[in-house]
């Protein structure tokens, strides 16, 4: 009996750290880098501390097939997604087994969309001159930001990981993104964007190992007002490795027969 309150006191307070709003702290790793022109060097590989934040944005525990997670969302307060009544219907839905099958990385498209290319569990390289900066993600997508006043492209030209324009704003790195398709997902859970997103991204180095990331979305058809998350990037030693991924792969496969199982059995009711 004994044993038995102890696991269960033990799987309560591991349960209750998920719900953490920061990562563990670091020891600070050296000034800020920069280049010849005094900007921060952004340059290098680094990985998220997404906390779980591909499995679902918002604190959330282990269930099947999904890790649990701190939460990463740190406006509003609560830490919830401020979902439309049709969105939280959706996520709900896409919660199902058989909605695996929809989440567009399991079909190799491109791109896993902004902000999930960055908290997808798998590193990225910065690179950067005074005009660029590129994103570089191991799961065979990237980005290009031009810095300066360019405008946005047309908006009925519509992009996997939209239009995406920067600035500096002191030490800080201040990226706009628009123009997104709405055919990604947020996450492996189902959180939901549409093709109002509009991203405010800012990179701003902490030290000479870290670099704090913090997004701001703001999309009025799937949410009631615009919402924050923020987590470190991590330098790691090393490169990004190129990684391959095959439609019709034996994982997809899976996910078709999840979906097709329960589509037959509701047509049996």
């Amino acid at each position: 009996m004994k044993l038995t309150l102890a696991l269960a006191l033990l799987t309560a307070l591991a349960t209750a750290n998920i719900g953490a709003q920061a990562p563990p702290a670091r020891k600070p790793a050296g000034p800020v880098l920069r280049t010849a022109d005094g900007k921060p060097n952004l340059q290098g590989h680094f990985q998220a501390d997404g906390g779980g934040a591909n499995y679902g944005l918002e604190r959330h525990a282990e269930k099947v097939g999904m890790p649990g997670g701190r939460g990463v969302i740190v406006d509003p307060p609560d830490g919830k997604l401020p979902l439309q009544p049709w969105a939280e219907a959706e996520r709900q839905a896409r919660a199902r087994p058989e909605r695996g099958y929809d989440d567009p990385t399991a079909h190799c498209f491109v791109s896993a969309g902004v902000p999930r290319s960055i908290y997808t569990p798998s590193p990225l390289q910065i690179v950067q001159t005074p005009t660029y900066v590129a994103l570089l993600f191991e799961r065979m997508s990237w980005r290009t930001i031009p810095i300066g006043t360019r405008p946005h492209i047309p908006d009925p030209v519509r992009l996997w990981n939209g239009d995406s324009v920067g600035h500096w704003e002191g030490d800080t790195l201040v990226v706009e993104t628009t123009n997104f398709n709405g055919k990604t997902w947020l996450g492996e859970s189902g959180d939901i964007i549409s093709y109002a997103e509009q991203v405010v991204e800012r990179f701003t180095p902490v030290d000479a190992d870290t670099i704090t990331y913090r997004a701001t979305v703001t999309d009025p058809v799937a949410y009631t007002r615009p919402w924050t998350i923020e987590m470190p990037l991590i330098r790691q030693q090393g490169e990004i490795l190129e990684v391959a991924c095959h439609e019709d792969n034996q994982d997809l496969q899976h996910l078709k027969d999840i979906r097709d199982a329960a589509r037959a059995k509701e047509k049996g009711k």
